[in-house]
Order: structure tokens, then sequence, then C-alpha cells
């Protein structure tokens, strides 16, 4: 496997631990089958639910909206103690309302209402959890997954909700000026956006160029290594036949027995005769 494949495995295996981290767990809480009344109180999503998810949750309630005449749908975050009381703070939305008393406003042809909510709200629930003061509008459940914080809500005052709730004007149409900046803020991003990707790319090419020139080098080395003939190795000197055997004492001592031997012998033979 070359150096390339090598980083190439490398950065798809960082991709799918990241996948992993991002999608590592979600849940769907059932909440109300059945309008609880005008104003009154929803089911509970539980704090357990919220904490187990693990840092900011976005939150997005399935929902049912219920306008019979020209009215308002609304419904307001709240933990359900000694009292109901508001959650206002700790909450996000980039793509819904809500009037400066914490009401969210709906439209009727509205399924869902998506926020994030932070750490800091989540610990504030009493243990009864997450719940919503209702007008006009059933939730049905509520599906929790990991998020980070967004825009904030867009604010509209309470003598518009009834008509945006029946989308006789859109938020834009009741508010221009914030339109306007609204637009402004959105070619901002996508600037910022544009940016920050021309930069990735650039740094990736810078990055890709680097790698091809490692192994351009690490290819050439193992070429060279090929190629290059293998060092000679000095012969070993042959034996010399011709050299005496060095003395050891041996063979002087072998022939004085000998001859210690042979005069013995001589003179048994003298004195026998």
């Amino acid at each position: 496997m070359n150096l390339k494949k090598i980083v190439a495995a490398f950065a798809a295996a960082a991709m799918a631990v990241t996948t992993m981290a991002v999608s590592a767990f979600a849940t769907n809480v059932p909440m109300d089958a059945e309008y609880p009344g005008a104003w009154g109180c929803s089911a509970a999503i539980p704090k357990a639910d919220l904490e187990a998810i693990g840092g900011d949750v976005k939150v997005t309630l399935n929902i049912t909206p219920k306008v019979l005449v020209k009215d308002q749908a609304v419904l307001k975050p709240i933990t359900v103690g000694d009292s109901w009381i508001a959650v206002e703070t700790g909450l996000t939305s980039d793509t819904d309302v809500r009037k400066p008393d914490g009401f969210i406003v709906v439209k009727k042809s509205a399924t869902t209402v998506t926020f994030v909510m932070d750490t800091n709200a989540i610990a504030s629930l009493t243990d009864n959890g997450l719940q919503f003061q209702v007008y006009n509008v059933t939730i049905n459940s509520a599906d929790l997954e990991a998020g980070s914080p967004v825009g904030e809500f867009r604010i509209i005052d309470d003598k518009f909700a009834k008509d945006y709730t029946n989308e006789d004007k859109t938020y834009e149409e009741l508010y221009p000026d914030a339109a306007a900046e609204t637009e402004a803020a959105v070619e901002e991003t996508e600037a910022a956006v544009e940016e920050e990707a021309a930069e990735e790319t650039e740094a990736a090419v810078e990055e890709e160029a680097a790698v091809e020139e490692t192994e351009a080098v690490v290819e050439e080395d193992a070429a060279v290594e090929e190629t290059e003939a293998p060092a000679e190795t000095e012969a070993a000197p042959e034996a010399d036949t011709t050299t005496a055997p060095a003395a050891t004492g041996n063979t002087a001592a072998a022939t004085i027995a000998v001859v210690m031997v042979a005069a013995g012998a001589a003179a048994l033979v003298s004195k026998r005769k």
C-alpha cells in the first residue's frame, strides 16, 4: 500500500468516527394524543431523556395546530413544579418565532417546531422535565438529538400573532426592516462559509501536494536501493599448505621414548648373552 492510500484510509476512518460520534444517540418521546385544552399543560419530556443525549439538545416537536376561527396557535416551554415556570433563556431557533412573553407562535400549516436547548437550560428544569403551555396546538411527540446553539428566535408582537398563525402575512411582510437585516446576515454568513471552504480546499491541495512529494521521494529511494550493486566482500585468505605445523613438543618426547625403549631392549639382550 503506497503512502497516498494510507493517508486516504486514515481520513476515511476519521470521518467514520466523527459521523458515529455525532449520531451516537437520539430518541423519540411520545406526548399528547389529544389536545390538553386551551392554555393547558402538555405531557412532559423527561429531564433524564434530555440529559441522556449529552450536551446541548436539538428538540423537534411534532405538532398538530387546531385553529377553527381566526386565532393564534402558540406554545410556551415551561417546567412544572409548585408553579409553571417559563423557560425563556438557553433556547435558540433560526426557524421559528416567539412573542416577548415567551410563547412560540405556530402557523396553522406547521407540522414541527424546532429549537436547541443548552445544558444550563436543561439543568434548570425540575424533575418533571420540559413541558409546554399550549393554545390551539397539540404536541404529539418530541424528537431529541445532539445539537448546538443556532440563531435567536425572531420576535413577533402579540398584535401580529393571529396574522402569522393564519398565514395572512409572512414575518418578512410584517417586519420588512428585519427581513433586510436577515438577508444581509445570510449573505454575510454565506460569504464566510465560501471563504472557509476556499481555505479548506487550498489546505487540502497543499496537503495532497505534500503527500505526492513524499511519495515520490519514497519511491525514488526504493528504486535506488533496488539498482545499487551489493557491496563486495573481502575474500577469506587461502590456507597456507607450505607452512610446517607449529611445534608442540609432543614429537620430541615420542622420539626420546622410542630411543629409551630401544636402549633398554639392547641392554637386556646383552645381559642374557
